[in-house]
């Protein structure tokens, strides 16, 4: 005899635990006068309410802030690929013919100057956003 795979079907046992569950929250809120609240809540969010926001960031828009950002990660990256390609250069000094040792440093190479190449890359589309965004205001 065949049996059926019912595992997709919801046990009653979830069933009847998540329904407890909402009716506690639906007699909870009915008794606490929250039903009522909730009622409102569409009728309060519809009222003009004025607000203001202060802003103690020392930029006046978005480009600012996002080229601040990227002067930033320039400043700190800079040092960084400088420090990494001088490093392959000391693998490569050190490596003294080893295969596998001049292999190392010539990735390490290779990624300081991906990195470089991914920094300069960012500064430029920055910078040809920033134009394009010019040119459709003006």
């Amino acid at each position: 005899m065949r049996s059926k795979d019912l595992s997709w079907h919801i046990r009653p046992s979830v069933y009847s635990h998540y329904m407890s569950t909402y009716l506690k929250i639906r007699n909870g809120l009915k008794k606490n006068g929250l039903f009522l609240v909730m009622l409102a809540l569409p009728a309060v969010a519809s009222a003009q309410i004025q607000y203001s926001i202060e802003s103690y960031l020392p930029f006046n828009s978005l480009e600012e802030l996002i080229e601040a950002i990227l002067s930033i990660f320039i400043t700190i990256a800079t040092p960084i690929i400088v420090l990494f390609i001088i490093y392959a250069g000391f693998k490569y000094v050190t490596a003294q013919g080893n295969a596998q040792q001049v292999q190392e440093a010539t990735r390490a190479l290779t990624y300081a100057i991906i990195g470089a190449v991914l920094i300069i890359g960012a500064v430029a589309i920055s910078e040809i956003i920033a134009n394009t965004i010019g040119a459709f205001q003006s």
